[in-house]
């Protein structure tokens, strides 16, 4: 469900209602206010179209027309013309002079629906602009106006007709339409604020084009662009024409401006979402510019200050050259000869501490065969690069002792082992011969303390050898999201039979009905979960709890694993996860001593970290984990059906 809300199609549906329902609002409040005004909402109104404002505004201006046209040269042929009642306007006129002179006139309606007349005292020169912006010099010219009952002809009249009717057909209907467009309008962006930044793929926040843009910027485009807007839609909607085309206009002016508020809201709701919006504003990236200038300022100065003792011979040198330019400068030929001198000083400096550059490159990139050619160096120069050639040298005698020491414990180790399993497996066989005897009973005592310690002695061999792979990092390690939920309850599964009979009572804080991916190896991550359930069950006091707990922010998963010592714990963690150490001090369980430091190590394979703490008598150990994505299909943990007894 959550995916089809997040769909873009879904969301490309909503933001379509929300600018329907908002035009739809912005009309239908409109309508109601031109309704209250000419009291259309009573029962018995006698308001008519031609009672409005939009047929006197619309008739003033085109008296406004016609007596420009007159005034300013216009033949009374062409006025009839322009003025065609059978064809261009339901607007007639009789112009007369200020002797009642009738000057141009159209054919008068056979019905009239609204009568007016207009009286100019005024002369109009060869002028582009309004009516009342003309000078006058006392003429006088008077018009009536007529308006047709019914209106046939497509003009403005026509227009402005037809949403009067349709607002007075509608009546109180205007209340419900503009109830259900605000309440539509309210749930879409309710919706659209909730699943702006969400995909469906994906639980994290995901920023779009116009999220990237500067919080500063957007706010200043999308301010203009409502301005602009804002502006256009009020010069329509004072328009005395109101043709079809200033209606289209007024209609695209306020969608383009919801689309600039939703746009706003949208990428507001996204950037709160994901955090630090702040951070992705120019004044944020010049202020943090500002504070890197005056840092690196303050840093050159203090680099100054501790490089005193070498500076101090470079104001030397400079005062020198500059004491030769004083003392030359009136010879040019002296004067450049100094500069070549400077410059190829300059040079040579400037090749030397490209040579030092490179090396430092080459060794930080592991190169420790390359050397630096100090023979023409300059004296600090040279005795730099010589400490670096000694620098690098030391490092790769360093290194290769420890790779020997290394390859050396290692075998040791494994030959080691080697060398012990063979005998140690036929002990093992011939006690298992002996124990098939007839033996007396003391004699089969030893045979049980003889098949104990040998079965001991064969498991700290193979701890010895898994905690050498382990921390060699010779062990296949292949990383992949893995669910340590699913992974942990499998555990406690797999140990419910030995917990019970430590009586321990296993607790899981994980997350409900959310899977929690982590990058992992199932196999791995198997023995060190069974190493520490196996401790808890050897060394927990009985009748007590151990807490398996699980948490997760943005980059990490961590995993705790708590439980109450039966004996006191003397020594510190650090000390628990050296080899060879374990909890209790009189040695006298069957541990090897190796298991927490298998598993730390088998934890830093998976780039992880493993932390141990003590607190009295609770022992805590935590397992931090890179944080994985969940995948589109879930891979099963892969982990072997097999307990590791590894203890400290």
């Amino acid at each position: 469900m959550t995916k089809i809300a997040h769909s873009i199609w879904v969301k490309i549906c909503f933001i379509l209602f929300a600018l329907l329902s908002g035009i739809c609002t912005i009309y239908s409040i409109s309508a109601i206010s031109f309704s209250i005004n000419y009291n259309l909402f009573e029962q018995n109104t006698n308001t008519t179209y031609y009672d409005t404002q939009w047929c006197h505004m619309i008739t003033s201006s085109k008296v406004d027309d016609v007596m420009f046209q007159y005034l300013n040269g216009m033949t009374p042929e062409d006025i009839q013309s322009y003025y065609d009642t059978q064809t261009r306007t339901n607007f007639s006129f009789e112009l007369y002079d200020g002797n009642d002179k009738l000057l141009v006139s159209t054919p008068k309606p056979e019905k009239i629906g609204y009568e007016t007349s207009f009286t100019f005292d005024t002369n109009y020169d060869m002028y582009e602009g309004s009516v009342e912006n003309a000078q006058t010099h006392g003429t006088t010219y008077m018009i009536r106006a007529y308006v047709a009952d019914p209106l046939t002809v497509p003009d403005s009249y026509k227009t402005t007709y037809s949403i009067f009717s349709v607002i007075f057909s509608l009546g109180n209907g205007l209340f419900l339409i503009a109830g259900i467009s605000i309440v539509v309008l309210l749930f879409s962006l309710i919706y659209l604020v909730c699943v702006a930044g969400h995909r469906p793929k994906t639980d994290e926040i995901v920023l779009n084009v116009q999220d990237k843009i500067p919080l500063d910027i957007y706010c200043l485009i999308a301010f203009i662009g409502m301005s602009f807007c804002v502006a256009m839609a009020e010069n329509l909607s004072w328009a005395v024409s109101w043709d079809t085309l200033e209606l289209l206009g007024l209609t695209s002016a306020l969608v383009a401006l919801e689309i600039f508020c939703l746009a706003s809201l949208l990428t507001l709701a996204t950037r709160f979402k994901k955090g630090g919006f702040l951070k992705n504003t120019l004044c944020y990236f010049l202020l943090r510019y500002t504070w890197k200038i005056w840092k690196a300022v303050f840093s050159t100065i203090e680099d100054v200050l501790k490089a005193l003792p070498v500076i101090w011979k470079v104001v030397l040198i400079w005062l020198g050259i500059s004491l030769l330019y004083l003392l030359f400068s009136f010879i040019p030929p002296l004067t450049f000869l100094l500069n070549t001198i400077l410059l190829m000083v300059l040079c040579t400096i400037a090749v030397q501490w490209q040579k030092l550059h490179r090396a430092g490159k080459q060794f930080a990139e592991g190169n420790l065969d390359y050397k630096i050619d100090t023979s023409k160096m300059f004296f600090t120069f040279k005795q730099h690069g010589e400490n670096l050639n000694n620098i690098s040298k030391g490092i790769a005698i360093a290194l290769e002792q420890k790779m020997k020491s290394e390859r050396l414990r290692t075998e040791l180790i494994t030959n080691v082992s080697h060398d012990i399993k063979t005998p140690l497996t036929s002990i093992i066989n011939y006690v298992d011969l002996l124990k098939k005897e007839n033996l007396p009973e003391q004699a089969s005592a030893y045979v049980e303390v003889l098949d104990r310690q040998s079965h001991r002695l064969k498991k700290l061999t193979e701890d010895l050898v898994e905690a050498s792979k382990a921390s060699t990092g010779n062990i296949q390690c292949h990383l992949v999201p893995l669910d340590i939920v699913e992974l942990v309850q499998q555990s406690i599964a797999e140990y419910s039979e030995k917990l019970e009979n430590a009586y321990l009572e296993p607790i899981v804080n994980a997350p409900e009905n959310e899977p929690v991916f982590i990058l992992a190896d199932g196999n791995l991550m198997w023995r060190v979960l069974s190493n520490l359930l196996n401790n808890a069950c050897k060394y927990s006091q009985p009748n007590t709890r151990v807490y398996l707990q699980i948490k997760q922010n943005d980059d990490n998963v961590w995993i705790t694993v708590k439980n109450i010592s039966r004996d006191q714990l003397n020594v510190a963690p650090e000390e628990l996860m050296e080899r060879f150490v374990r909890g209790d001090s009189s040695r006298s369980t069957e541990g090897s001593g190796l298991g927490l430091n298998i598993a730390r190590s088998l934890v830093e394979l998976q780039k992880g970290k493993f932390m141990l703490s003590i607190d009295g008598d609770l022992f805590k150990a935590q397992i931090r984990c890179i944080k994985a994505n969940i995948p589109q299909q879930a891979p099963e943990p892969v982990v072997e059906p097999v307990v590791f007894d590894k203890d400290t």
